[in-house]
This record gives C-alpha cells, sequence and structure tokens, in this order.
C-alpha cells in the first residue's frame, strides 16, 4: 500500500512538474510571438513609408506643373 502511494506521488509529481514546463513553454512562445508581430508590423509599416516616398519621387519628376511651382 505504501509503494502504491509512493508510485502515485511520484506520478503526481511528475505531472506537476510537466505542467510547469508547459506553462513556461507557452509563456515564452506567446513572448516571442508578441516579438515577432512587432517586427512584422514594422517592417510593413516601413514598406508602406518606401511606397509613399517611391510614389511621391515618381509624382514630382513626372508632373511638370510641379516642378514649375517648385521651381519659383
Amino acid at each position: 500500500m505504501a509503494d502504491q502511494q509512493e508510485v502515485s506521488k511520484s506520478l503526481e509529481d511528475q505531472l506537476q512538474d510537466q505542467r510547469k514546463n508547459l506553462e513556461t513553454n507557452i509563456r515564452d512562445t506567446e513572448r516571442q510571438l508578441a516579438t515577432q508581430k512587432e517586427q512584422y508590423l514594422k517592417v510593413l509599416g516601413a514598406l508602406e513609408f518606401a511606397a509613399i516616398q517611391r510614389e511621391q519621387a515618381v509624382t514630382s519628376t513626372d508632373d511638370p506643373v510641379a516642378e514649375t511651382v517648385m521651381d519659383s
């Protein structure tokens, strides 16, 4: 009877340890995901900014009225 209690306790301890490890892994993974999302959004913002700059550069070189106004 005492052996079975020890085995049960040992199994319970193992399961508790596994639960704690999984909780830690989940928290770490969520932090990594949040960091990657933040980096992704920054890259999207930079791409949008680059596209706006490219569009403005094309517009300013293709628009003679804008060049005339800027030269004045």
